[in-house]
């Protein structure tokens, strides 16, 4: 049996028991050495403080990547600055998101460290144990869950409060994070991951969509048209000319040939602003005349209608081709400070006219004045099917009812049906297409005039 030796050592206000054997290190004993208040205190202060500091950096990472970057643009607008930093930071997210977490995870070494070597000096093993299980649990609480639940909710603000700290974090502690963002990319170049890839051109539109879908509240009717119209002039880089145009057939022309008595018969029951004039035939648009320039020219002379020059009071026809979208033809009608504009087809042939009241139509919807009729060509009838005119728009429908009808293949309902068909239906034929029951009731020559159509809801399974 070893020699075996027991010995005190009074260090400071405690008593320290240990034990040696020959040929066996010191170990503990049950009594460590007592913690004064005041060092007590200093230590918890600390621990609380660094949990702090984790969790405000630990917040920030949410609240700068979750802030809303319109309303921040918004902000920055009207002068803050602080809002303008937040930009900056999003903007150079890779940087921004390397400083907060290289900073949080120094502060998270540091927490436990720190308290472990205080509790190994001044704790028993047993104490030190239950310490670091205490500080784990308020860790995960208040330097993970709160801080991130606290910017989600207020990440604007939060963003906007932090935003100094970090941008002054991210320039000193730049040359790390440079080095730390090469190993980073090194490392993806490795795994061929492609990290300078370009954005798809669409993304953009897709995210002001989703934006639009998102911050919009079904139960507020204001908010349902305000985001109806967003989504409107969205679309209107994608719809051209031909979808929303007055056909020629429901073009309202005047023939210059005509006398000034019969041309002044004409129009003083026309309510349109800008008459085309043809000569020859209906298809050759010589110019458009402009019914206040009209009146004006034979109210001067009233007395000697001969000496108007019908072809003096008219101004150049403006042709457009009909797959013009409707934002570049919006832009054109601004640039050129028009308001009325003819469409042809590839081959050069007339197939309608397009305004600039059509273009805002298809933003803020149907605008009637006091020479409008309200007949639209749409009648809802009390079992819930709807007796549509053939030339109403697809759009409009899909937009009034929430359909999905195609609109890429034809413009109007009626040629929607024959192209889904491909023939000229007969009265009383009916169709389902795109889940809706078509029926045809009534056929001019080879055009559809009138059709019914009834939702699904309101078919019965026979049908």
């Amino acid at each position: 049996m070893g020699l075996r030796a027991v010995g005190f050592c009074v260090v400071g206000k405690g008593i320290l028991v240990h034990e040696a054997v020959s040929g066996v290190a010191p170990r503990c004993g049950v009594v460590a050495e007592l913690v004064s208040p005041m060092v007590c205190f200093l230590f918890f202060l600390g621990m609380t403080l660094s949990i702090a500091v984790a969790g405000f950096i630990s917040g920030s990472e949410t609240a700068v990547t979750g802030a809303s970057r319109t309303y921040l643009y918004h902000l920055a607008k009207k002068g803050n600055e602080r809002a303008r930093r937040v930009i900056l930071l999003q903007k150079n997210m890779s940087s921004s998101i390397g400083t907060i977490l290289v900073m949080n995870q120094f502060v998270l070494y540091l927490i436990p460290i720190g308290s472990t070597l205080f509790a190994v000096k001044h704790f028993s093993l047993a104490e030190t144990a239950v310490l670091q299980v205490a500080i784990a649990f308020l860790l995960a609480i208040y330097a993970e869950i709160f801080p991130k639940m606290l910017a989600i909710k207020f990440a604007v603000p939060f963003a906007l409060f932090t935003a100094p700290i970090i941008s002054r974090a991210v320039r000193f502690l730049r040359p790390v994070i440079s080095v730390m963002e090469a190993c980073a990319r090194f490392s993806m170049r490795l795994m061929g991951v492609k990290i300078d890839a370009p954005e798809p051109e669409d993304q953009a539109d897709d995210e002001l969509r989703g934006a639009i879908e998102m911050h919009s509240s079904e139960e507020d009717e204001e908010a349902t048209q305000k985001k109806s119209m967003l989504k409107n002039i969205l679309d209107l880089e994608e719809v051209s000319v031909s979808h929303i145009m007055v056909h020629r057939k429901n073009l309202y022309t005047i023939n210059a040939s005509l006398p000034i008595e019969k041309i002044a018969e004409e129009l003083n029951n026309c309510h349109f602003s800008r008459i085309p004039l043809w000569q020859d035939n209906p298809e050759n648009i010589i110019g458009i005349l402009k019914i206040k320039t009209f009146f004006w020219a034979l109210q001067l002379q009233s007395e000697h209608l001969e000496k108007i020059k019908i072809h003096n009071l008219l101004s150049a026809p403006w042709f457009i081709p009909e797959t013009t979208h409707l934002l570049d033809q919006l832009q054109n009608f601004r640039k050129r400070r028009e308001h009325f504009a003819l469409v042809v087809d590839e081959y050069g042939d007339l197939q309608g006219c397009i305004t600039l009241e059509d273009i805002l139509e298809e933003i803020v919807g149907e605008i009637v004045d006091e020479y409008d009729t309200l007949a639209d060509g749409v009648n809802v009838q009390p079992d819930g099917s709807v007796i549509i005119d053939g030339a109403t728009a697809v759009r409009d429908l899909n937009r009034q009812f929430d359909w999905s009808l195609p609109e890429d293949d034809a413009a109007t309902i009626a040629g929607y049906v024959m192209h889904e068909v491909r023939k000229i239906p007969d009265i009383g034929q009916v169709y389902m297409l795109s889940g809706l029951k078509i029926e045809i009731l009534r056929r001019q020559r080879n055009q559809i005039v009138l059709v019914k159509v009834t939702p699904p809801s309101k078919s019965t399974p026979s049908e």
